[in-house]
């Protein structure tokens, strides 16, 4: 599957880097609207995976009003895959180049089988499956301990109390860069020490890939509680908060959030 995944996702750079229109085409089921360039690259991930993907498959993306089943008549149940074709949309609008793409594969258990994540201007990406993880460099990124502690925080209309601010000046720099994947690649290339997003917006698509790349790393991916994401279906418009760090990061986050 490794070869399926990083051939669609350097198919799918090569669009963007060109050049998609931003156009409004229409809102979909989150009430988001959809843009040219959001259709176009989503269309282009299910054209692949149809022609490619060896599995029996529902595949669900948040620009499809219902999913799409591929290899229909091969034995067993199907496994599910969930794409987000571009996220950082507000970014490619705007010419922001931190714009990546998830897809992740689950079986008819919810349990996690294949992941894929990239970030299409730095190529940077992340693939694994249930026997291991491989990084675009054949390695995990070593954390420089010169470089500052950097936090990913989405905080945009939320209140911080007290306990937060001091959870915050435990960190030297704090970002928010627009796309969910991207930032969690960094915490998962230790470029960065946390993701926290507690507002409550993210969907599934947002993280699914984080699952299986979580369970091959030392890190945590849980919610504002510190409780495991325990999944009962493969809804794009249910809300979570989420937290991504290390055993060591989490339990300070979670006294202060």
């Amino acid at each position: 599957m490794f070869k399926v995944l990083y051939n669609i996702f350097i198919e799918c750079r090569s669009y963007i880097l060109k050049g998609l229109s931003a156009k409004t085409l229409i809102r979909n089921k989150k009430g988001d609207l959809t843009k040219y360039f959001d259709k176009f690259i989503e269309n282009k991930i299910i054209t692949e995976l149809k022609n490619k993907c060896p599995l029996k498959a529902q595949i669900i993306s948040e620009e499809l009003s219902k999913s799409v089943k591929i290899n229909k008549s091969k034995s067993g149940n199907y496994n599910y895959i969930i794409i987000d074709p571009v996220d950082g949309s507000d970014n490619y609008t705007i010419k922001i180049p931190f714009v990546c793409m998830g897809i992740s594969i689950f079986d008819d258990k919810f349990n996690p089988i294949y992941s894929f994540v990239g970030n299409y201007y730095s190529c940077d990406w992340i693939y694994a499956d249930e026997n291991k993880i491989v990084f675009n460099k054949k390695y995990k990124h070593n954390y420089d301990e010169r470089n500052k502690k950097l936090l990913i925080f989405t905080f945009s209309k939320l209140k911080l109390n007290m306990k937060m601010q001091n959870l915050l000046t435990k960190f030297d720099i704090i970002r928010s860069l627009g796309a969910t994947i991207g930032e969690m690649m960094l915490v998962a290339m230790n470029r960065a020490e946390a993701f926290i997003d507690i507002r409550g917006k993210l969907t599934f698509e947002n993280f699914a890939p984080f699952f299986l790349i979580a369970k091959h790393t030392s890190l945590k991916l849980v919610n504002e509680k510190g409780e495991e994401i325990k999944l009962k279906n493969f809804s794009l418009t249910k809300k979570y908060k989420i937290i991504f760090t290390n055993e060591k990061n989490l339990k300070s986050i979670i006294k202060n959030v």
